[in-house]
């Protein structure tokens, strides 16, 4: 008869005091167990005290409740149903929204860092590439006189034309100066005749350009 009673009240023993009887039995305080599973003090108090309301909401405080069990070697499964933690699922969705929002929110400045870095490292790349073809490029270049076939009784004549600033201008194979714009002058003697004069402009790793003049010198009968 002693028997049955002991077993009668062991199962109307509540949540708290099994949990409490469980860590008494294998000589643990409350200090040993927060410092083993790493959860705070109060909190394992306020399992044992059944004191629900000061534990964290959402999943926080059934996670607290299942080590708490696991660690005593108890059934999870027993002692939930014993507390209004049991099924609340008005508290898990909440948090379960709160952790998507953070999770969206964590997403969201990395997708951006992500498109701004392969946007600048596309920027870059486009650059390097207009940089690249401009260098091996060849220069503009353009010869406002003379005109094309040309024909004088002059035997001097001045080549003006204008390239891109930096270039080496040649005429006929010989070096000329250019301003800073690019523009250059130079006075060329000519003889009677059929004259070419070729005018080239060329970068320094570019590609070299070439305009060719034609002018006709004719015999002064004066």
């Amino acid at each position: 008869m002693t028997g049955f009673t002991s077993k009668i009240l062991e199962n109307e023993q509540k949540a708290g005091d099994k949990l409490k009887t469980a860590r008494l039995k294998k000589r643990l305080s409350l200090e040993d167990v927060s410092k083993k599973l790493q959860i705070r003090l109060e909190y394992l108090s306020a399992l044992e005290r059944e004191e629900y309301g000061t534990l964290p909401s959402g999943l926080y405080g059934r996670q607290f409740l299942k080590e708490y069990c696991r660690f005593l070697s108890l059934n999870f499964k027993q002692i939930i149903a014993l507390t209004p933690l049991n099924g609340n699922k008005t508290d898990e969705n909440p948090f379960s929204q709160k952790i998507l929002r953070k999770h969206k929110f964590l997403i969201f400045p990395k997708l951006v860092r992500s498109l701004i870095f392969i946007t600048l490292f596309l920027i870059c790349i486009l650059y390097l590439l207009i940089y690249f073809r401009q260098l091996i490029s060849p220069p503009n270049l353009s010869v406002a006189y003379p005109d094309k076939n040309l024909v004088t009784n002059e035997l001097i004549i001045e080549v003006k034309g204008k390239s891109d600033p930096e270039t080496e201008i040649q005429i006929n194979n010989t070096n000329i100066m250019s301003a800073k714009d690019g523009s250059f002058s130079q006075e060329i003697k000519l003889k009677q005749g059929l004259n070419k004069l070729t005018i080239s402009a060329k970068k320094k790793y570019g590609e070299e350009i070439i305009i060719q003049r034609q002018v006709l010198v004719e015999e002064n009968y004066e």
